[in-house]
């Protein structure tokens, strides 16, 4: 625990990140406020348009978290009892890159698999079958959600199931339990409790999905809340309308956040996979378990590695050439480069300062280091088109909003990977408080000698996968950049959805691979440059 000198020594540098936390939410809320009188609610209230806006924002999330935990399920149990599967290792490491994949990439891969020239279409037609128009509207929407999520749910299930110690399963075996038995006894027990936290985690993510549903829905049947924001400021600049609907999503994000508290502590996201070096699971040996559960890994691992190679065989075209020697991509590049280093050095800030605050905080006083957990999580509640756009209406009024549109949007996606920074750094923070907070006090162990002794070969880890997601997922965000976004100003994703939108899909593709590859690339680095080689 820091003592009261270091604590007003580090006064300074909490206050800058309380600042950059508070600033921008309380400006989006009075920009919000100074609309409330000019809109016109009762209009808005018997909307139908609205309401179907509504209804199509939770029915797409629900069915969306169903299908995607259902999925999970049987992947994870089936990664379990399959240890020595032959595309494990691959499965698990698509699984991986589909954590920091951007969405524009990944909707693009889709649409290159089940479009209507695309090659499960191209095979239909081989078997005779008639080119089927299925991908735009709740069917490409459910696809994409899945992609996203499968993958997120199957590593946390997967990791309560690899904790079942060896002994239960020997007992089992002694009992002659069969597959049923296991899954009612067993495995069922240590799944369930974090079900419900991670249904509410799924459903809050495919609810607030923007890219997504942007580009693969859209219109009056498939429109959700966020989506519906954006076309009322970008398309009719109907600012009364963006208001209401802004805080609707506040309200019903606010919903699902307070049901995901209720339902227990957020769970852990970026859980690592310890796989038993002896499968002592009795059902193992029956013929069609193997066939099934071989069947269920084939797939997943076809659902999300199929996507991800058809936008780099996409990406090799004969128009190669021409666009890497476009100066607008290499624009976009340093665009998105910016914006991702930035948002996470911004987010790192954020983060550092709450953290010293709630560590100054947590034995004074219980309920200002709660408050400052809770301010860390309020972008949850204020999602990121939701921010920018209280941004927006704010700023315009007094500055040219374009001209500063990327400092904006590195804010944002500050906040928005804030969270997950959070989420990150705070096991390794109360760790530090816990085994070495006593010894550092007895020893007047303070400050930077506390930092480079004890603290840093610590934090050194988790900050470098902290800086690589958030830096990763910024790259490749689309929302807040086609809020902000102009002609002169632009990053990767956004060039890529406007060459979509075009119809340039040979240029969408190389454009694509340039993405894929620049957030791999952060990634890696980041995590090695400040992990270290040897973590």
């Amino acid at each position: 625990m820091m003592n009261s000198g270091l604590s007003k020594r580090w006064l300074w540098f909490s206050s800058i990140s309380f600042s950059l936390v508070l600033m921008p939410l309380l400006l989006a809320i009075v920009s919000f406020a100074s609309y409330i009188w000019q809109a016109q609610w009762l209009s808005y209230i018997f909307d139908t348009y609205t309401w179907r806006v509504v209804w199509f924002s939770w029915w797409q999330a629900s069915l969306s978290t169903l299908i995607s935990l259902s999925a999970a399920v049987l992947v994870a149990r089936a990664l379990a009892r399959r240890q020595s599967f032959v595309g494990r290792w691959l499965l698990l490491r698509c699984f991986s890159v589909a954590l920091v994949v951007p969405t524009i990439i990944a909707v693009f891969g889709i649409i290159l698999l089940h479009g209507k020239y695309g090659y499960v279409n191209q095979l239909w037609s081989w078997f005779g079958g008639q080119p089927q128009s299925y991908v735009y509207g709740i069917t490409g929407i459910l696809l994409a959600h899945v992609f996203f999520n499968l993958p997120l749910a199957t590593r946390i299930l997967l990791q309560r199931l690899e904790a079942i110690n060896g002994e239960t399963w020997r007992l089992s075996s002694q009992l002659g339990m069969n597959s049923k038995d296991l899954w009612r006894h067993i495995e069922w027990p240590h799944i369930k409790g974090v079900l419900p936290q991670l249904a509410a985690l799924v459903f809050a993510l495919c609810f607030t999905s923007f890219a997504i549903v942007m580009t693969l829905g859209g219109g009056p049947k498939a429109t959700t809340i966020e989506v519906a924001i954006f076309q009322a400021i970008r398309f009719d600049f109907d600012i009364a309308k963006a208001v209401y609907l802004s805080l609707l999503q506040m309200v019903f994000c606010g919903v699902i956040l307070w049901a995901g508290l209720r339902l227990g502590r957020p769970i852990d996201i970026f859980v690592s996979i310890q796989t038993s070096t002896k499968n002592l699971r009795p059902d193992l040996k029956p013929f069609w378990g193997i066939v099934s559960d071989t069947l269920v890994l084939v797939l997943a691992t076809l659902l999300v590695l199929v996507p991800l190679l058809a936008v780099v065989i996409a990406g090799i075209n004969t128009a190669w050439f021409d666009v890497l020697f476009d100066l607008r991509l290499w624009n976009a590049f340093n665009n998105t480069l910016w914006v991702a280093l930035g948002s996470a050095s911004v987010s790192l800030l954020m983060a550092s300062g709450l953290l010293l605050a709630q560590r100054h905080w947590r034995d004074r006083n219980a309920s200002a280091a709660l408050a400052v957990e809770w301010m860390g999580s309020v972008i949850l509640v204020v999602p990121p088109l939701v921010l920018a756009t209280g941004l927006f209406i704010g700023l315009n009024r007094h500055v040219n909003i374009f001209a500063i549109n990327l400092y904006i949007v590195v804010l944002v996606n500050a906040l928005m990977g804030l969270p997950y920074m959070l989420r990150v750094l705070s096991v390794a923070y109360l760790k530090i408080d816990k085994d070495y907070g006593r010894l550092c006090s007895s020893l007047g162990v303070q400050g930077w000698h506390r930092l480079q002794q004890v603290e840093w070969p610590i934090l050194r880890k988790p900050i470098s996968l902290a800086l690589a997601l958030v830096a990763a997922m910024s790259a490749g965000d689309l929302g807040v950049v086609a809020l902000f976004g102009s002609p002169d100003i632009q990053t990767l994703p956004l060039l890529m959805y406007q060459r979509l939108g075009s119809y340039q899909s040979d240029a969408a593709g190389v454009t694509a691979v340039v993405l894929l590859g620049l957030c791999l690339t952060i990634f890696v680095v980041l995590e090695r440059l400040v992990g270290g080689k040897g973590d």
